[in-house]
């Protein structure tokens, strides 16, 4: 993948982080981009490692515990999905 993808879904995950509760861990086992953000989106956490060059969009984020509880890929974004639904079904119509 292009750097821009990356720099595009860093953006986005940024602004996720915040909206929900979020925090950064610390990933020894992921040299190109050893920072984990999660978020803790209302039908569970969901993780984005991130590069050392986008770390500067997550100033906003607080260091902590990931809780990682297994999930895999698909599962994330079975998750934000879901969060995705509920938060768009509480919205007011445009305009």
């Amino acid at each position: 993948m292009c750097d821009s993808v990356y720099r595009e879904r860093s953006h986005l995950v940024a602004h996720l982080a915040a909206l929900y509760p979020s925090v950064r861990v610390h990933d020894p086992e992921e040299p190109d981009a050893p920072t984990v953000v999660t978020v803790r989106l209302p039908s569970g956490p969901a993780g984005w490692h991130i590069r050392n060059c986008d770390l500067h969009l997550f100033e906003h984020v607080p260091p902590g515990d990931n809780r990682y509880d297994g999930y895999d890929t698909a599962e994330k974004y079975r998750r934000l999905d879901e969060a995705t639904r509920l938060l768009a079904s509480r919205r007011p119509p445009p305009w």
